[in-house]
């Protein structure tokens, strides 16, 4: 083609004929010379039967094993036309398995080498989460997030979108960690990683005070009021020139035991008409330990996530308890 329109090279042309990327012209280059050495699977590309992704996958596996590959094209260029890239995927790699095991153990130890994970705070003080997994690690994260996200009884009044159930299924399940983790040498600080409140007395007391922060972040105060229902927290009580009156430490509002019991009692999500499990709840106190409610059992219920922050953000009535 190169020759034939005057340009230097085939991935020139494509890019502009075709208005590509670079990397795109690459990979098209790349399978229309590695469907010159499979023509079994040529025949089926050229008919519309084996799709481009299907045409990579396979081109990999010749390039790792020429001479294994030749054996078997004909069979790779038959299922390539009725499999999807997942399954064809999991075919090909059964196959390299056979092939040379020490292979196959090799390109998995570099997969599981490549993993990485950044969390990282915005300018705008939200949060982005990227990174790869290996894939025995992305099926495990998947599969806690989607069971946690896409519940088979989903509330039909939910408005979250799923992208955003997601995002609360990821949190639920570090907040869990972070409540129930009692291995005493995962520590920062020497203190069990958790976050750190500061706020301001007049604010904790309802008078006209400046937002408190978690990790030097400004929250509303009905934030804190839901964290402290039940929470790991560090307090930091500043007075009205900013000074630290009180460095609490790390506390659990509701003990153990107490916990034990609201959750033997309720079972799960006390609102009306939703079922989530004890493992998605807090528990909250029905008149809050700031207003001088008590930490007894009368005083307390089991509310999932939705349903607290409900109750806190927009002063909505908790569900009867009678």
């Amino acid at each position: 083609v190169a020759d034939r329109v005057h340009v230097l090279t085939t991935k020139q042309w494509l890019k502009t004929a075709c208005v590509m990327s670079g990397t795109e012209a690459s990979g098209v280059v790349k399978t229309s010379k590695a469907l010159t050495a499979m023509p079994s699977v040529l025949e089926e590309a050229l008919a519309g039967a084996v799709p481009a992704t299907h045409v990579r996958i396979l081109a990999q596996a010749r390039d790792r094993h020429p001479e294994a590959f030749a054996g078997h094209e004909k069979v790779f260029a038959e299922v390539a036309t009725y499999l999807d890239a997942r399954d064809l995927r999991r075919v090909v790699e059964h196959w390299r398995q056979q092939v040379d095991h020490d292979d196959a153990v090799a390109d998995t130890i570099k997969r599981r080498e490549r993993r990485h994970l950044s969390v990282d705070r915005t300018y705008d003080d939200m949060w982005v989460v990227t990174g790869e997994l290996d894939p025995e690690s992305g099926h495990v994260v998947s599969a806690a997030v989607r069971s946690h996200a896409d519940p088979g009884n989903l509330d039909p009044h939910d408005a979250r979108t799923p992208g955003q159930r997601r995002a609360d299924a990821l949190t639920d399940i570090c907040r869990y960690w972070l409540d129930h983790n009692t291995d005493t040498t995962l520590t920062s600080g020497g203190t069990k990683p958790h976050i750190t409140i500061t706020v301001n007395y007049a604010t904790l007391t309802n008078a006209l005070g400046r937002l408190p922060e978690i990790d030097e972040t400004p929250v509303t105060p009905e934030t804190i009021r839901r964290l402290a229902c039940d929470a790991g927290i560090i307090p930091v009580v500043l007075g009205t020139n900013s000074e630290p009156l009180d460095i609490g430490r790390r506390s659990r509002t509701i003990p153990p035991a107490i916990r034990r019991a609201v959750e033997l009692r309720d079972k799960g999500c006390r609102w009306a008409g939703c079922d989530a499990p004890i493992s998605w709840c807090d528990v909250h106190h029905l008149k809050h330990w700031i207003d001088g409610g008590i930490t007894a059992l009368i005083n307390l219920i089991l509310l999932c996530r939705k349903h607290h922050t409900a109750i806190h953000k927009d002063g909505r009535a908790p569900p009867n308890t009678t």
